[in-house]
């Protein structure tokens, strides 16, 4: 079960490989324990269910015990779902 909230992180720091380290959203930095970069659209793949889904998807989990996607649409960093 997943909530969608479709929101701009307020900030996020990556590594340099480009993957998220830490971010905050609504005012609480969340530290990234793992992360894993996922795509929905290959072949065999339904049609899109939103925006987002064009997107690369970074899976992580929070040192807090928080599962949530995270997608950078272009400059923004969202956080689609927890």
């Amino acid at each position: 079960m997943f909530k969608l909230y479709e929101m701009p992180l307020d900030e996020i720091r990556l590594n340099p490989n480009g993957l998220p380290v830490a971010f905050r959203w609504r005012e609480r930095w969340y530290i990234v324990k793992s992360c894993i970069v996922k795509t929905l659209l290959g072949q065999g793949t339904p049609r899109p269910r939103n925006k987002y889904d064009y997107l690369p998807r970074y899976r992580c989990e929070t040192e807090q015990g928080m599962v949530c996607d995270l997608v950078k649409d272009g400059k923004v960093w969202v956080l689609e779902r927890v």
